[in-house]
């Protein structure tokens, strides 16, 4: 029988710990939250998303360059290798690249309270004077808008989706008949 001595469980628990945390995510993070951006310029991310986020985060732009993002870091590495790979097929691809790591800051953990630093270059890029933040989950990240761009999307929503259910049966018949072309 093999030796499973005090390194071995400690391992074990970090990976259980590290797939339960994957699993989790695959849900994606849900939820919104309204908080508020102190002076320093820090804002409290969830506990619920912060569980998800994991130590290693990225905070950044989105790939729509809309809003700042809080990346779990494989997610953020996965945005960069696919940018990678179309500015290889696609010299357009890489201003897209550029700007998505320029915006993109590494080394920007949570303090004892669940705040994270949000860069100047994104609060002056996205929310501007803006007290007041939207916290909010996404499939694969961690969404802060100011309140008023989050007014603004939900009015969006509202008008270009009036009927949501009606929506999603247009979405779910294109998806078929695309599927039966390619068959």
């Amino acid at each position: 029988m093999p030796d499973l001595g005090k390194g071995s469980h400690a391992e074990g628990a970090q990976e259980q710990a590290a797939n339960s945390r994957l699993d989790a995510r695959r849900l994606g993070f849900i939820g919104v939250y309204n908080h508020s951006i102190d002076a320093k310029g820090r804002v409290i991310v969830p506990l619920p998303f912060r569980g998800l986020l994991g130590d290693r985060i990225i905070v950044g732009v989105n790939m729509a360059q809309d809003s700042i993002a809080i990346y779990p870091y494989d997610v953020w590495v996965d945005k960069v290798d696919m940018l990678t790979r179309l500015s290889h097929e696609d010299v357009a691809a890489e201003f897209f690249l550029d700007r998505f790591a320029m915006y993109s800051f590494d080394g920007l953990g949570f303090d004892s309270q669940g705040r994270v630093l949000l860069p100047a270059a994104l609060r002056d890029l996205f929310l501007q004077d803006a007290q007041g933040v939207q916290v909010s989950g996404t499939t694969e990240y961690v969404k802060i808008v100011s309140d008023e761009q989050a007014r603004l999307e939900r009015e969006r929503f509202i008008t270009q989706f009036p009927d949501p259910l009606k929506a999603i049966s247009e979405i779910q018949a294109r998806a078929r008949k695309k599927l039966n072309e390619g068959q």
